[in-house]
């Protein structure tokens, strides 16, 4: 599937474009959706490297009973400070 995009680019970025894309061989929109992709990949995957990368010590997750202690604490502590 794909979703039609109108630009507007500024004069100052139709050249390099075109220059770019013909340098590889596409169309300037190829050249765009290319890029596009390996940008949002990247920076998906450099964000993914650092999953888990976190230890507060204490276990975290699905856990409700956890989470229903944690929000009752900070619930008496902001009607403690009032």
């Amino acid at each position: 599937m794909s979703y039609p995009l109108t630009v507007e680019l500024p004069e100052e970025l139709r050249q390099p474009l075109f220059r770019q894309a013909t340098t590889v061989g596409q169309t300037p929109e190829e050249w765009v959706v290319t890029t596009l992709r390996r940008q949002l990949v990247v920076r998906d995957e450099r964000l993914r490297k650092h999953f888990g990368a976190v230890n507060r010590g204490i276990p975290t997750g699905a856990d409700n009973a956890s989470i229903d202690a944690d929000l009752a604490r900070a619930y008496a502590e902001a009607h403690e400070a009032e």
